[in-house]
Formats: C-alpha cells, sequence, structure tokens
C-alpha cells in the first residue's frame, strides 16, 4: 500500500524545513473495465480504527486535482456534517465522457469495482456522494440521468454542459421521472456565455423539483478553478441542513439533544451519535451551572457520554483537567468526582476519593 504525501512545504512557505503530512492512503486497483491500473486516495475518520461505527462514504472524482480541496474543505466544517468515508477516484479526458445513455467503461469502473471495493472494505453506513467538478461533474450529471439510485446524492461542480448533451437529456425528461431521482447539488463559477446560457436552461428545467430534491447557486466571483471549495461548502450545507442541533435544544436537556440526533439518524439512514465535542461542552455547562437542574443533567450526560463511545470517558476527564487549570476547579472537580463514581477503576481515579 503507498501512502499520498503532501509536503507541508506545499502548503506554507514560512517553514525552512517540514515534516510530512499524510493526508491520504493510495491503493491501486486492476480494473478490468478500464483494462489498466487505477490509483484511489482513501481518507478514513481519524477514529475510525478506534470504534465500530459506520460512516457515509464521499466518492470524489478528479482526486489528483480535487481531493486536498475536498478536505480541507470537510476538515473546515467539521461538526457541521457527518464524518465521512473519502474516496478519491483520478480520473480525466475522454473516459468521463458520456455514450448517449449507455454505459462506459469508466461508469463500469465506478459502480462495478470502486464501489464493490469500498463496500467490502470499509465500514460503510447505507449513504454514500458522488461529486465531480468540470468534465467530472458532466459526468456526475450523467450518471445521475441514467443511475439514479447508485447513491444517496449527487454534487456537480461548474459541470462541462456547453456541448448541450446533458440540457439535452434533462430537457426530453418529464418532470415526474426527475422528481423520482435522488438529490442533485449543481454550482457554477464565472465561466463565460458559453457555459452561462446552458446553465441556465439547465437550471430552469430542474427548478420545477423541491428543494429537497435540487440546489444550485452561481458564484460569480470565483473562477472555474476556485469554486471548489465554496461549491463543496454550499453542496455539504444544503445536503445536511440543521445537522448541528441549536443552541435551544442543547440547552433543553439530555433528552432532546438525544431527540435531534436520532432524528438525523431517521433521516440520513446511519446512526449519528453525539459528538463528544459537544457532549465535553455541555458537561462543563452544566458542571459550572447554578440552575436547579444542573446537578442532574451533568451526571445525566455523563452517564450517556460514558456509555456512548469508549473515546467519551478520556473526553470527559479532559474538559475537567481543563476546567480545573483555567479557574473553573470546582466544576472540574465536581465533573471528576462524578466520573470515578461510575468509573472507579480507571487509572485517572486511582487513589482518589470519588464522592
Amino acid at each position: 500500500m503507498k501512502v499520498l504525501l503532501f509536503s507541508f512545504l506545499l502548503l506554507c512557505s514560512l517553514f525552512s524545513s517540514a515534516s510530512d503530512l499524510i493526508l491520504a492512503k493510495q491503493i491501486t486497483l486492476k480494473s478490468d473495465s478500464l483494462g489498466e491500473d487505477r490509483n484511489l486516495l482513501i481518507k478514513l475518520p481519524n477514529q475510525y480504527y478506534e470504534n465500530s461505527a459506520t460512516y457515509p462514504v464521499l466518492y470524489v472524482l478528479h482526486a489528483q486535482w480535487d481531493m486536498l480541496s475536498t478536505l480541507a474543505t470537510l476538515d473546515l466544517l467539521a461538526d457541521q456534517i457527518p464524518n465521512f468515508i473519502v474516496i478519491g477516484v483520478q480520473s480525466s479526458g475522454k473516459e468521463l465522457s458520456p455514450n448517449k445513455g449507455k454505459v462506459t467503461p469508466f461508469a463500469e469502473f465506478i459502480s462495478q469495482e470502486v464501489v464493490t471495493y469500498v463496500n467490502a472494505n470499509y465500514r460503510i453506513a447505507p449513504y454514500s456522494i458522488l461529486s465531480g467538478h468540470s468534465n467530472s461533474g458532466r459526468f456526475v450529471l450523467d450518471y445521475w440521468l441514467n443511475n439514479p439510485a447508485a447513491f444517496s446524492s449527487y454534487f456537480a461542480f461548474s459541470p462541462s454542459v456547453d456541448d448541450g448533451y446533458i440540457v439535452d437529456m434533462i430537457s426530453q425528461s418529464d418532470i415526474e421521472s426527475l422528481k423520482s431521482k435522488a438529490p442533485l447539488a449543481i454550482t457554477i463559477a464565472n465561466e463565460g456565455e458559453h457555459m452561462q446560457q446552458p446553465f441556465s436552461n439547465l437550471t430552469q428545467k430542474l427548478s420545477g423539483l423541491a428543494k429537497e430534491k435540487f440546489v444550485f447557486k452561481k458564484f460569480p466571483e470565483q473562477t472555474h478553478r476556485t469554486t471548489k471549495h465554496p461549491s463543496m461548502q454550499f453542496a455539504l450545507q444544503s445536503t445536511f441542513t440543521n445537522w448541528q442541533p441549536s443552541y435551544e435544544v442543547k440547552i433543553a436537556g439530555l433528552d432532546s439533544l438525544k431527540k435531534h440526533y436520532t432524528q438525523l439518524s431517521k433521516k440520513y439512514g446511519f446512526t449519528v451519535n453525539v459528538p463528544n465535542e459537544t457532549l465535553q461542552r455541555l458537561t462543563a455547562h452544566y458542571a459550572i451551572s447554578k440552575d436547579d437542574n444542573a446537578i442532574e443533567q451533568l451526571r445525566k450526560h455523563i452517564t450517556f457520554t460514558i456509555n456512548q463511545t469508549p473515546e467519551g470517558l478520556d473526553a470527559l476527564f479532559e474538559i475537567a483537567e481543563y476546567l480545573s487549570a483555567n479557574d473553573y476547579e470546582s466544576a472540574g472537580e465536581r465533573i471528576f468526582n462524578k466520573l470515578c463514581a461510575q468509573a472507579k477503576n480507571v487509572s485517572q481515579c486511582t487513589g482518589k476519593r470519588a464522592i
């Protein structure tokens, strides 16, 4: 297994010496569909090997160019969207071109080889996204038209629709058939007239779809290349609207918080845990609070956090230590005592008296 390395020197010229930053692992698939070997870039969630959770999958075409921008955007949106397994598929040129509705070798490679490999080797949730920019965005649109159920959502950023093929195919489709397809997000940058008019025709045809099925956005201040970041951010935030609970939900108590994440799990079809970072902040809130129900909510949040994931216990000890070191000694001690009352045999509690 090879490793995809991006040097810190590529990211910041301020350092005269640098270490290697490992962003994704590279594997090679022997493709019967393409008749050649093809590289995949794979980025797993940070805690993938520390739990048994399943994760949704984001497939990124043009990975040799777009993997870095995708991973950067996902990092910026942490806690606003799910944790993804990201699969970068290297692709370019004519292999991405449609063939009058027929299955192309590259489309077969995606469905029969890439997805099959990922499903067999990783803990995947029943939710996946196919994403592409430029001519790989056109491939995404063609795939959406012909294989709508293959992925849960489709993202097409500044797709190459100037040849008229995709616009014609969608114009020939009745609105009811389009409504039955998976949700689609499309964006366009400042591309010039050769792209603007086809894009307008495309979005006009799709405007009859509900917002849950189709969203689009123009980025007139962006170029064809720079639209990658804002496009991915827009598509993900539109797809996972209200992923984060509101302030009112969070302070309404544990039952309200659990209900929010249960509803997310039902909506997207995979288990969504309450992030430990959220539970840390709420535990700190109740440890500091003077409200009448604060002690009971603190106990409930600690019990829930410990039981939800193996990492929860360490997360709570971490916040207890942070509070104790930052002028909230009584709040930190309160968390520590309740932790040790429930987890007496852990090393942090050895020799300590839990109240």
